[in-house]
């Protein structure tokens, strides 16, 4: 018997709280993945342009969701240069970027 879930991070988090939050930073990492990969930077060069060690650039192309606290990659993303506005949408955190001017 499978149990559904409608947030693949249920089946690992302890709470619910727990899961959106896994969620939010997994759709945030994906964001930083984009934009290294965008900019064409390797994994030496983005860590000097965020300002983090090679090695947790590493855990962000490879989706280490609990590598990272949500307020460490908010830091990421206004180093990348990025405006970052965070929504609920029935009780499900959202998050929309804007290159900053």
């Amino acid at each position: 018997m499978y149990t559904e879930v409608t947030n693949v991070w249920e089946s690992k988090a302890a709470t619910p709280e727990e899961a959106k939050s896994l969620q939010l930073r997994a759709q945030m990492m994906i964001v930083l993945r984009q934009i290294i990969c965008e900019r064409g930077w390797n994994q030496k060069e983005a860590a000097r342009n965020l300002g983090i060690s090679q090695p947790r650039v590493s855990y962000i192309i490879n989706g280490q969701v609990s590598k990272f606290a949500m307020d460490k990659l908010l830091d990421l993303l206004m180093k990348a240069g990025y405006n970052i506005d965070v929504v609920l949408k029935d009780g499900v955190p959202q998050f929309e970027t804007t290159v900053a001017a």
